[in-house]
């Protein structure tokens, strides 16, 4: 997959657009294929940002928290969903985010899109990661991590 990921605590300049690894849905989980998502550049300053609940570092990071999109698999015993609905919630603070082609997220965290609210694939995740890009380099120098 592709993905947002900052390696250095600091500004967004420090974004880079690269591949890093599918993530496996935990139990409970949800992996989703991410259509649309959202960034906040102060989540760069907060705390859990950088580290998981246990305190640890857990860089290089993908920020990101509100995501839209469709179920691409479960995690051990999740319910509620199933592959191929549409979704729409936010992740957690201490995981990874949504600036990225799939993100997993806690199935009590999402929630069904209802009918009508938008369809699947009507805005693709490079979409979503160039407008996140977009919005969050203007101005600054930043280039693909190779």
């Amino acid at each position: 997959m592709y993905a947002l990921r900052i390696h250095e605590q600091g500004t967004s300049e420090g974004l880079a657009y690269e591949e890093a690894p599918v993530p496996e849905p935990g139990t409970g989980d949800v992996l989703v294929r991410v259509h649309a998502a959202s960034f906040t550049p102060t989540e760069l300053a907060w705390t859990s940002t950088w580290v998981d609940r246990l305190g640890h570092d857990r860089r290089p990071v993908i920020p990101g928290h509100e995501v839209s999109g469709t179920v691409e698999s479960l995690g051990s015993g999740t319910t509620g969903f199933a592959v191929g609905d549409a979704v729409y919630g936010l992740t957690d603070w201490y995981r990874d985010g949504t600036l990225a082609t799939h993100v997993a997220v806690e199935a009590r965290n999402l929630a069904p899109k209802r009918p009508g609210t938008g369809r699947p694939g009507s805005s693709s995740p490079s979409s979503a990661l160039s407008g996140s890009w977009t919005s969050t380099t203007s101005g600054s120098r930043t280039s693909p991590r190779t």
